[in-house]
């Protein structure tokens, strides 16, 4: 079975015994600095509410992956409710309204359309521990490498440049935790720069949930705002 699959498993049947955030268990714990981004009120979702959605027999459930987790989204599906759809770019990237406006090969048109023809009542981005993606960004770029779609340039400018701003790593796997971690929620930053997506999140039509999975357990990290971390769910 697919590791992507395991993983959003193990998480929804979490869901319903985990109720707190645990400080730090096994290490797989990221305490983030605060103040770095800048989320409306109610953007975050409760892991209560994604399990009972979840138990719906509706695709309301938007999971935003990294195409190294796993197959096609159509080849998926779980728990026999069809209520997730998976949608996977590199790194789970998502293009801001900015970035849209200077290129028109974007991939948030699709984003956009999903979430209102389903109307999604949850977003989930999910980036991974192992992500080559992020790990291939942070080398230089090869002689004659092309960025197709503008990928490598948006993180360099965006979650690179946030981390090396605002952070002192004490190696090189912690660093790329921490890129990890904050590519996700500057994905979700990037989301909510369109006005389409910030009047559902206004609406409390749609809500977002920040998760990171550990490509050797398989288990899930949720963001939680009130104590901008990442900890198992």
């Amino acid at each position: 079975m697919h590791i992507l699959c395991k993983c959003i498993k193990k998480a929804l049947e979490k869901l319903t015994i985990h109720r707190q955030y645990s400080v730090k268990l096994n290490n797989l714990h990221f305490l983030l600095k605060e103040g770095i981004h800048d989320f409306p009120p109610g953007a975050f979702g409760s892991t209560d509410e994604l399990r009972r959605c979840a138990a719906l027999h509706q695709k309301r459930i938007l999971l935003l992956a990294c195409s190294e987790q796993g197959g096609a989204p159509d080849s998926i599906s779980f728990a026999k409710t069809g209520s997730f759809l998976i949608l996977q770019h590199l790194a789970a990237s998502v293009p801001s309204k900015l970035d849209c406006e200077h290129f028109e090969g974007h991939s948030f048109n699709a984003i956009e359309k999903l979430i209102f023809n389903y109307d999604f009542r949850h977003v989930i981005v999910c980036g991974h521990l192992g992500c080559e993606v992020i790990r291939h960004w942070l080398q230089p770029a090869r002689e004659g490498e092309s960025d197709v779609g503008n990928f490598r340039r948006r993180f360099n400018q965006g979650t690179r440049k946030l981390v090396d701003s605002h952070y002192l790593p004490n190696n090189a796997e912690e660093r790329i935790s921490l890129m990890v971690c904050e590519h996700v929620l500057c994905q979700i930053d990037n989301m909510l720069t369109h006005s389409s997506i910030m009047a559902r999140v206004k609406a409390k039509r749609t809500f977002f949930h920040g998760w990171v999975t550990d490509d050797e357990s398989a288990r899930v990290l949720g963001y939680c705002p009130n104590e901008s971390a990442f900890a198992l769910i």
